[in-house]
């Protein structure tokens, strides 16, 4: 019996080979992109849950309350917090403090990189899993000028010697000891790093502001006993800081490790998102593709299914019952599906390259990790079952009398069935257009907005070697050669400032007032290198040495210190450093466009600069490169000239972003190619089952424009009513995801009238081609047909 139903089967997809052709080949596709899709969402989900103790790990968060009724959470924590709470909180097994990403110089005889690395506690490698190759993993980083460095680092410096031992001179003067040889970080893990230094040596190199529990700046990460009562300590852990710091606005919580990937975004103090909204979307997406696909099945086989009826009468007739009928074409459908899943491997692994180029991404198509193996085969059995289930039992009940006598029509209710079925596939792909569309413009309107200052022209580079101690005299040497139009130092990045603080005070401020402003440390140049514009008073003066007390706001501080009117000329107090507020300068945004501007307060220190900020001549860049690297290698001979531009780094920080919108365009397309792949069979389907009719209407007078205006009527309706529900459903979703962004487009009605145009252009085209050869065909051969 499963011999007969199975030849059977490839007797009809054989017999059928146009519809068989588009219901294997949508499936492949939809299969492909719901597989790709869901490949992403496996690897994001297990970011960071290769660590053993996973469950026991915590980083260490701060809610900071403010009087304007604000709260902001924060990752960073005291640099003296975890020794301290270590010993005093029997519930806490291991600690460590963590840095932010740094790159330093390495040289090794005559090699010499930057490379990427953290400084860490001890304890850090025994609470995450960091597989060691060579050395003693739980005091590899007991000494002060002890490192640990990754295989590839390893091998980079030191080939296949044995690497224990060796000396590593670090920024050309500090030489580390290597103690330890650790595995390469796996690509799912959120912390990435090519070496660990001892956090002791870089707590002594910045005693002065880290020894202080008044400072945030570093990250704390916990590894809790078995026993612990989460909640209990968390309650114990909350006011900790207020412990050592009365005036402390700071509570303290504990984040589970393996949640940070996922979960990072919090408001107003409780978890709002993250990059699992992404997941959720992506995989929602998917779901849709792979619908779009399951339908043309469903419509194909059910508008096919006339040509089965005498086949399914005559079984019945014999003795069989509905449900071996049904498990017969729920097999046919079966053999599909698996068919189209082969043909979606073969597509996959084409195109998982180029995926995973567009995304940052190594997926692999590994059929031995079973995570994988059961994604596959779940995507097959829902295919299976939602693709063959309606045509399955749509067939199965055709009554035998009806069927032998031929007076089986194809019926109003899998006809309207059908209908909604279309109506639904270009609803969805009307939604995912809008969303490419929005997702596409609001990247544009990032990476071009007008964010407060000319972002062009200009690159930096990091005050290495002798130039922060000979900055005034590297800055005049830039100024006078080729290619340089300006020059300045700050202590961050303009488009990435990263240091606030509530320690203000000035005239008239109420006690109670707690507000965090933004700092940025600054030279006299800055506001005129960066083409800033002043609202009110005068930028830095480099001729006023009273100016390196004195301070200029953004429009935003200004409003926060609730001057009525003139801002320049008040007192002003930060850090206990008095002085005067000489401008206001107009806001501009120096952090993501998610979030609103924030108040800002530039200062002039004398000694705080941390990188230089050259500003080319138009059309001069690479003459303005020369001159700076010629000067670098007079001051810093032991650094190669390292620098970056600062438009491309903007860029780089919706990057993420952008191949967020690629994937979306990719699936856009792809969801449109199914549908019409649809509505290419089914137009196909109709024009055989009226080509006796328009025979006779040709015959009888009808042309051919109107042949045609006749068979895409049916179908253009659909999309039609498909455009009246996709539009608004489609213009809600993207305002929603808008609203993520602080600045940010409009989806506005071109945007929805181009969607709906695009779906009813190609619709039109797809159902033309049928409509057109068969209204075109002689009436004496349509008349004959049949």
């Amino acid at each position: 019996m499963l011999k007969n139903y199975l030849t059977i089967a490839v007797r009809n997809i054989f017999r059928n080979k146009l519809f068989s052709f588009v219901n294997i080949l949508g499936l492949a596709f939809g299969m492909c992109s719901a597989l790709v899709i869901f490949l992403w969402v496996n690897d994001e989900i297990q970011v960071d849950k290769f660590h053993t103790n996973i469950n026991r790990l915590y980083r260490v968060m701060e809610n900071q309350h403010y009087s304007d009724g604000r709260l902001f959470t924060f990752a960073s924590t005291p640099g003296p917090m975890a020794p301290y709470i270590k010993e005093k909180y029997p519930e806490i097994e291991k600690a460590s403090r963590l840095t932010w990403e740094v790159n330093n110089l390495f040289r090794f005889d005559d090699k010499s990189f930057y490379e990427p690395g953290r400084y860490a506690d001890p304890d850090f490698i025994e609470m995450f899993s960091i597989p060691f190759n060579a050395g003693n993993s739980s005091t590899a980083l007991n000494g002060k000028n002890s490192i640990v460095i990754s295989k590839s680092m390893a091998e980079k410096y030191f080939g296949d010697e044995d690497v224990i031992g060796k000396i590593l001179l670090m920024n050309t003067k500090t030489p580390f000891t290597v103690t330890g040889v650790f595995a390469d970080m796996p690509k799912n893990s959120s912390l990435q790093f090519q070496y660990l230094l001892p956090f002791q040596y870089f707590f002594d190199e910045n005693k002065s502001w880290l020894d202080q529990w008044g400072n945030n700046n570093i990250r704390t990460y916990l590894m809790l006993r078995t026993d612990a009562t989460i909640n209990n300590f968390s309650a114990k852990l909350k006011n900790e800081v207020k412990l050592h710091n009365e005036q402390s606005n700071v509570e303290l919580f504990i984040q589970p490790f393996g949640d940070a990937y996922l979960y990072g975004d919090f408001e107003n103090g409780v978890q709002a998102g993250g990059r699992i909204e992404y997941v959720r979307i992506f995989f929602i997406v998917a779901v849709f593709v792979l619908i779009i696909a399951c339908i043309n099945f469903m419509n194909l086989s059910t508008a096919q299914a006339t040509k089965r009826a005498k086949e399914v009468g005559l079984r019945k007739v014999i003795g069989a019952i509905p449900h071996q009928l049904f498990r017969q074409f729920m097999g046919e459908s079966f053999l599909t599906v698996i068919i189209a899943a082969c043909l979606a491997v073969l597509f996959l692994i084409v195109l998982l390259p180029f995926f995973n180029e567009i995304t940052g991404k190594a997926l692999g198509l590994n059929l031995l990790d079973l995570r994988i193996v059961m994604i596959f085969v779940a995507i097959v059995f829902f295919t299976a079952f939602l693709a063959g289930s309606y045509p399955a039992f749509f067939i199965s009940e055709f009554k035998p009398v009806q069927v032998l006598k031929g007076q089986l029509k194809s019926g109003n209710r899998a006809s309207v069935f059908r209908r909604a079925l279309v109506t639904i596939q270009f609803s969805l792909s009307i939604i995912l257009i809008i969303s490419t569309a929005v997702v596409f413009r609001q990247m544009q309107f990032m990476q071009n907005r007008d964010i407060g200052f000319d972002r062009n022209n200009v690159f930096y580079a990091w005050l290495d070697g002798d130039v922060a101690n000979n900055l005034e005299t590297v800055r005049n040497r830039l100024l006078s050669l080729p290619g340089i139009d300006g020059v300045t130092a700050a202590s961050q990045l303009p488009i990435d400032i990263g240091n606030s603080t509530s320690n203000l005070s000035w005239e008239g401020k109420d006690p109670e007032a707690n507000i965090l402003f933004s700092v940025l440390a600054v030279d006299q140049d800055f506001i005129q290198t960066m083409k800033m514009e002043m609202i009110e008073g005068r930028p830095f003066d480099r001729n006023l040495v009273t100016d390196t007390a004195n301070y200029i706001v953004n429009q935003k501080a200004a409003e926060k210190l609730g001057f009525k009117d003139e801002v320049a000329g008040k007192d002003l107090t930060l850090w206990d450093r008095k002085g005067k507020i000489i401008g206001v300068v107009k806001d501009f945004n120096f952090g993501s466009l998610h979030n609103p501007i924030e108040p800002l307060i530039l200062r002039v220190p004398r000694n705080d600069f941390f990188c230089l900020l050259i500003r080319a001549k138009q059309n001069e860049t690479e003459a303005a490169i020369r001159s700076a690297e010629g000067i670098w290698k007079e001051y810093a001979p032991g650094y190669p000239f390292k620098y970056s531009f600062l438009n491309q780094d903007w860029e780089e920080f919706y990057k993420a972003e952008g191949q967020r919108g690629k994937v979306f365009n990719t699936l856009a397309i792809l969801s449109i190619f199914i549908s019409c792949l649809g509505l290419f069979g089914l137009s196909a389907f109709s024009a055989e089952r009226r080509t006796k009719e328009l025979g006779i209407r040709k015959v009888l007078g009808a042309s051919v424009p109107g042949l045609v205006q006749l068979m895409n009527k049916e179908f253009i309706t659909l999309v039609i009513l498909s455009a009246i529900i996709g539009c608004p459903l489609g213009w809600y979703l993207m305002s929603m995801w808008l609203e993520n962004y602080a600045y940010h487009v409009e989806v506005g009605l071109i945007t929805l009238i181009v969607a709906a145009s695009v779906c009813l252009t190609i619709a039109v085209i797809t159902v033309s081609y049928h409509s057109l050869r068969v209204a075109s065909t002689n009436p004496a051969k349509s008349l004959r047909y049949e």
